[in-house]
């Protein structure tokens, strides 16, 4: 059904729509959310939601696009080195998945297929573009590469662990009779930061790629 010939419901709309969803998601996780439970949310039947939003798959591809809309790359500077201006939008996107949790399942499983995703995508790379990136395949692979690192360090991070969360650190108990290497490294003062871990992760994929390197 076209836009014009859509039934009017009032403040119902597809961006209405998606931002209830997404809400719904960081609430109740993908899972809860159904065609049923969504109409509810927004105080309609859920037959005036497909009007706007023709499935549930074409539902999670809109949530997909919420979340990469809600990066800001005005806080990038267009001057830098286009490698830094990559690193600085992955960056912007740890922090949107932090913000979503339960929703970085969609984002890591749903591919880029929708026209309005496709085209926010292509105007995110249009000033790494503009600052020297080459725009050919082995570009594309390092992007993909930076993406998926981004959605599973994050998945790691703040996901909810399968079975639940896990019982208080180990890491005390820990001598250097049972664990001599580990123990080693605590007593020179490691401990687990995932700000470190990620950038220090992000900046070596972005020095060290090749397409040509070996495993």
């Amino acid at each position: 059904m076209s836009t014009a010939q859509r039934p009017t419901h009032a403040g119902l709309s597809r961006e209405r729509i998606l931002a209830i969803a997404l809400e719904m998601v960081d609430s109740d996780g993908p899972e809860k959310l159904t065609m049923r439970r969504l109409g509810a949310r927004l105080g309609v039947d859920p037959m005036a939601v497909y009007y706007y939003i023709p499935n549930k798959t074409a539902l999670f591809d809109g949530i997909t696009e919420m979340i990469w809309s809600g990066l800001n790359p005005g806080s990038i500077d267009p001057a830098a080195p286009w490698q830094s201006q990559l690193c600085a939008a992955m960056l912007l996107l740890r922090d949107t998945l932090r913000a979503h949790p339960r929703a970085i399942t969609i984002l890591g499983t749903r591919p880029a297929v929708s026209p309005e995703l496709l085209g926010m995508l292509d105007r995110m790379i249009t000033p790494l573009v503009k600052a020297g990136m080459p725009a050919n395949a082995d570009t594309a692979d390092l992007i993909n590469v930076l993406v998926t690192y981004t959605i599973g360090h994050v998945l790691a991070e703040v996901g909810e662990p399968v079975g639940g969360r896990t019982l208080p650190s180990a890491y005390e108990s820990l001598t250097p009779e049972s664990h001599p290497n580990l123990a080693a490294l605590l007593n020179q003062g490691w401990r687990p930061d995932s700000d470190a871990q990620y950038t220090k992760g992000l900046h070596a994929i972005m020095k060290g790629w090749s397409p040509s390197t070996p495993c």
